[in-house]
């Protein structure tokens, strides 16, 4: 269906740095999120809940800051779990990839969700990546505000940096983003171009909870973190809603795996053109790039944006389908997200 592909990474939304190498915009990278996660824990513990009363939690019911508190106190420990962690091991990835694979099925929930926390503090305190919005100014169709049928989304990033950005288009609506965790009814898929993030999204609802704290007055932002957080570990189903972290890692299964597959097959299926921006080709990904790039017969190019495009270069040899001829081409400049001429 889409003769053009985004594979996007990290590098993604990694948008500005001051001369400190402070964030101005985008989302922290690996080397960056040690540092962050202090600043997160910071905010956290320093935040000022009431000794006593209530607070309102989105029309759904009022609980009472002395429990917020209790749950404050939880999250942190959560986060000094995954602190210790990260300080043993060469990535987070890393630390997750060993609590699954030794069963440790408690820490390795809770490190997600202590992430997603993380990765919606972020992009609460800091300006999204420019650089979406210059591509859906360039790309969205002018009466619509949808993605042309010939160009679709591969995302490996948990943020909701597209969401936010397309935010600015369309205030009236959320844009339609496919991924295995959606708890609700699978959606249908549109006849435009399509968004999937194959990781999932790092939110606690169907929705991306950046966009819900922001757009609630009554509770406090970190208020609203705790309680997302809280939520995530007890029964809330009396609300009719379930609060569960969005986010995961390339090797857990879900629900939904077959409605991705599928999904992912049809939207690939003609696919020429791949544009791969800020995205490493990580050995824990490889099953599932391969099975992405294999199900596009008809790729002839792909271009590499990245500021090293020649290490990428060399990643992606060891997950393009042996025996077929595709150009492989780089582009260092990142500025903006590469328009191939093809589009």
């Amino acid at each position: 269906m889409s003769k053009t592909i985004y594979y996007i990474g990290a590098g993604a939304s990694y948008g500005k740095r001051d001369r400190t190498k402070g964030i101005i915009e985008g989302i922290p990278i690996v080397a960056e999120i040690p540092i962050q996660i202090a600043m997160f824990r910071d905010y956290i513990a320093k935040a000022e809940i009431p000794a006593s009363g209530y607070a309102p939690f989105h029309g759904k019911y009022q609980r009472a800051n002395s429990d917020i508190e209790r749950s404050r106190q939880e999250l942190l420990s959560d986060i000094d779990g995954m602190t210790a962690g990260i300080k043993e091991h060469a990535t987070i990835d890393t630390f997750a990839r060993k609590l699954f694979l030794t069963g440790q099925k408690r820490q390795f929930n809770r490190l997600k969700d202590v992430l997603c926390a993380f990765f919606v503090w972020a992009q609460l305190i800091y300006k999204p990546d420019g650089r979406y919005d210059a591509f859906f100014a360039n790309v969205l169709q002018e009466e619509t505000l949808a993605l042309p049928k010939e160009l679709s989304i591969i995302s490996w990033n948990y943020d909701s940096q597209l969401e936010m950005a397309y935010k600015a288009y369309n205030r009236t609506g959320y844009l339609p983003v496919f991924e295995k965790n959606i708890r609700g009814t699978w959606p249908d898929l549109p006849l435009s171009g399509r968004v999937f993030k194959i990781n999932g999204s790092a939110t606690f609802v169907d929705k991306p909870v950046v966009e819900i704290i922001k757009e609630d007055e009554k509770m406090t932002v970190p208020m609203q973190l705790i309680e997302f957080y809280h939520n995530a570990h007890v029964d809330t189903s009396d609300l009719g809603v379930d609060f569960t972290t969005h986010l995961s890692f390339a090797w857990e299964d879900s629900n939904n795996k077959e409605n991705m597959h599928a999904a992912l097959k049809e939207t690939t299926s003609d696919t020429e053109i791949v544009v791969v921006i800020g995205y490493s080709f990580p050995f824990f990904n490889r099953v599932t790039d391969r099975q992405l790039f294999g199900g596009m017969p008809s790729l002839r190019r792909v271009y590499v944006q990245d500021i090293n495009p020649e290490a990428v270069v060399q990643s992606i040899q060891g997950v393009l389908p042996p025996g077929r001829k595709i150009e492989v081409i780089p582009i260092r400049e990142c500025s903006q997200f590469y328009l191939p001429s093809e589009l």
